[in-house]
């Protein structure tokens, strides 16, 4: 018994041994700077489509403004601003001043590129190129617009 036991152990030694060998070699070929490609799911296209068509059926229309910035991804964010004050009556008859017409916001998680925190560096031969690091933040998003009753508070 107490042979098998050993054999097992001394298995799982030279296992762990080995895993630790190609780990170690993975992290000696890995290059410095790496990339990360980001997709979009194609499948996502067609909601944005049908979002537009929600927007000029809706009593309180909207439409969608971009805004960049080169150190966000996604570098471009979409708001939605309200086309009106108040609302569209249902009989088409214009807008109803009994109802107002406001954004909705969404917050969402968006990633910002900063500057890395340098160290001194002695070696005075070593690339100047800029280094960046990556911060995850919320943006806070319009998304649409819907129909509200006007805050109204009486006065004494």
């Amino acid at each position: 018994m107490r042979v098998v036991l050993g054999t097992l152990l001394l298995l799982g030694l030279l296992a762990l041994l080995h895993a630790a060998r190609n780990v170690k070699s993975r992290q000696q070929s890995r290059p410095k700077g790496r990339r990360l490609r980001l997709e979009i799911d194609p499948s996502v296209w067609p909601e944005l489509s049908s979002m537009k068509a929600l927007a000029n059926r809706s009593l309180s229309p909207w439409t969608y403004t971009g805004s960049s910035e080169e150190s966000r991804f996604p570098r471009w964010l979409y708001s939605a601003q309200c086309l009106t004050a108040s609302c569209l009556s249902l009989r088409g008859e214009g807008e109803d001043a009994a109802l107002e017409a406001t954004p909705i916001y969404y917050p969402t998680l968006v990633l910002h590129r900063v500057p890395k925190q340098r160290k001194a560096n002695k070696k005075k031969g070593r690339s100047s190129r800029e280094k960046y690091e990556f911060q995850l933040r919320t943006a806070v998003v319009s998304v649409g617009c819907t129909c509200v009753r006007p805050t109204v508070i009486p006065q004494q």
